[in-house]
C-alpha cells in the first residue's frame, strides 16, 4: 500500500452551473404567475406572495456563478471552503466517479436534517481521496436524492 500524504488539498467550483438560457427563465416566469394565479383564486394572498419572492429568488439564485474553493481532508476531518466538518458528525462517505460527468465527493452526515453534502473533486484524484477517507470513514453508496435529481433535470 501506498503512504498517503498527510493531507489532501484541491480546489473545485462550488457547484455544477448550467447556463440558463431564456426559455428556462421564461419556464419559471409562467410556473410562478400559474402558482400566484392559483394563489389569488383560493384568497390565499400570502402564499402569492411568498411565490412572488420564491420566484425571484429562484432566478437570482440560477444567474450567481459558483466560486472557486479551496477543499482539504486530513486527520480533523473535511474542510470546504470556510466550513470544517468533523469525522465524528460523518457517517460514510462515497465518491460518484463518472467521468467525464461526475467526479463528486459524497459525505453522508449524522446529522437528521442536514444529511448530503456534494463536494465537486475538480482536479482532485478519486482514488487518491478514497484511500485516504478509507482510514476514518467506512464507504457506503449514497443515491441521489430526489431533490438533487430534479435540480439537475431542471439544469439548476
Amino acid at each position: 500500500m501506498e503512504n498517503l500524504p498527510s493531507k489532501i488539498k484541491w480546489s473545485a467550483l462550488e457547484y455544477e452551473f448550467h447556463e440558463k438560457t431564456p426559455e428556462w427563465y421564461w419556464a419559471l416566469g409562467i410556473i410562478t404567475a400559474a402558482l400566484v394565479l392559483a394563489a389569488v383564486i383560493l384568497h390565499n394572498f400570502l402564499f402569492a406572495v411568498l411565490v412572488v419572492l420564491a420566484g425571484f429568488s429562484v432566478g437570482l439564485y440560477g444567474t450567481r456563478r459558483p466560486r472557486m474553493t479551496l477543499h482539504e481532508i486530513n486527520s480533523g476531518g473535511v474542510s470546504l471552503g470556510n466550513k470544517n466538518l468533523n469525522y465524528e458528525h460523518i457517517d460514510h462517505f462515497w465518491i460518484n466517479y463518472d467521468p467525464p460527468a461526475k467526479k463528486e465527493l459524497i459525505l453522508e452526515s449524522k446529522k437528521t436534517f442536514s444529511t448530503h453534502t456534494v463536494i465537486l473533486l475538480g482536479n482532485a484524484e478519486p482514488e487518491q481521496i478514497r484511500r485516504y477517507l478509507l482510514q476514518y470513514l467506512k464507504e457506503k453508496k449514497i443515491e441521489e436524492s430526489l431533490v438533487a435529481v430534479i435540480a439537475r433535470v431542471l439544469k439548476f
